[in-house]
């Protein structure tokens, strides 16, 4: 273990930028916030990085060790996200919330024999001066 913090205390700037790419790259193509382009560019871009800055370490194996702690340290934040977000759920019984769309809303106003408003068509509103 000594010698990978060797290696750390050693590293240069582009192997820092490498690093910070795979990290950033890597938790793009994980979230959800992209479409399935651009998680499987971001994974591209992951792995071509881990990649690259495994052949600037010297040795290349302290740099999977490290690829390898950042896997495991995003799967080990998304689990305890999972959990806490789970957890109410279990300790207060708590039923998890309903999402009503339009569909299933004018669902129920039939159920109800409540007549469904139809959108009227405005003019668009400028604003006034006031003067």
């Amino acid at each position: 273990m000594s010698d990978l913090h060797q290696s750390l205390r050693h590293m240069g700037l582009p192997q820092l930028l490498l690093a910070l790419i795979f990290l950033c790259s890597y938790g793009m193509a994980l979230g959800g916030m992209l479409g399935a382009t651009g998680r499987w560019r971001s994974a591209g871009v992951a792995a071509g990085s881990a990649v690259t800055f495994g052949f600037f370490t010297d040795p290349w194996e302290h740099a999977v060790m490290m690829v390898a702690f950042a896997v495991i340290g995003f799967g080990l934040f998304l689990a305890l996200a999972w959990l806490l977000a789970r957890m109410p759920e279990w300790f207060l019984r708590v039923e998890p919330a309903v999402v009503k769309t339009p569909a299933s809303a004018r669902e129920s106003a039939a159920e109800l024999d409540v007549p469904a408003r139809t959108p009227v068509a405005a003019a668009p509103r400028h604003p006034s001066l006031g003067l």
